[in-house]
């Protein structure tokens, strides 16, 4: 499963690879194996990274994780794919950020939407998922119909630039 990370304001791809017995995951071309252990103080851990172990300290505010690590502070904040991406210059897309099926259509084309209202409702990986409006707008194209198969990137909804009234 592929996510992004936005790491002090640069979008990184990072690609997870198994979940157990160990955190399995690609960046950059490069695998890593991760464990985490806890730390003696509140918010302290240590990280093994591909055996070798870092001592972290990190801060959850909102949807952001503050780490400090080797001396550095870093930012993070990851993005669902399962929440779809808005894509292109224009920002006016919904675009699958992995394969599926569609189970439920919530909108139609000409439908004024507020961000965050439930558009489609997809299938993946043997999970049900609600896919929002990333802004508010009309809804200008529904791409994809009810039991349709997609492939990660296809465009699912178009959305007007203008507001919603």
């Amino acid at each position: 499963m592929s996510f992004f990370l936005d790491l002090e304001g640069a979008r990184v791809p990072i690609d997870i690879l198994a979940r157990r017995p160990v955190l399995r995951c690609r960046v950059d071309g490069i695998d890593y194996a991760i464990e985490e252990q806890s730390g003696a103080e509140e918010g302290a851990c240590i990280l093994r990274v591909n055996g070798q172990a870092f001592p972290v300290w990190r801060v959850v505010e909102g949807g952001r994780v503050h780490l400090k690590l080797a001396g550095r502070t870093f930012s993070v904040r990851l993005e669902d794919p399962l929440q779809g991406a808005v894509g292109g210059s224009s920002g006016h897309e919904l675009r699958a950020e992995m394969p599926g099926v569609v189970v439920a259509l919530r909108c139609e084309a000409g439908a004024p939407v507020a961000a965050g209202d439930g558009l489609i409702v997809i299938e993946s990986m043997k999970m049900q998922i609600t896919l929002a409006a990333p802004r508010a707008g009309v809804v200008a194209t529904v791409h994809v119909a009810l039991n349709e198969t997609f492939q990660k990137g296809a465009l699912l909804v178009a959305l007007h630039p203008e507001e919603a009234s």
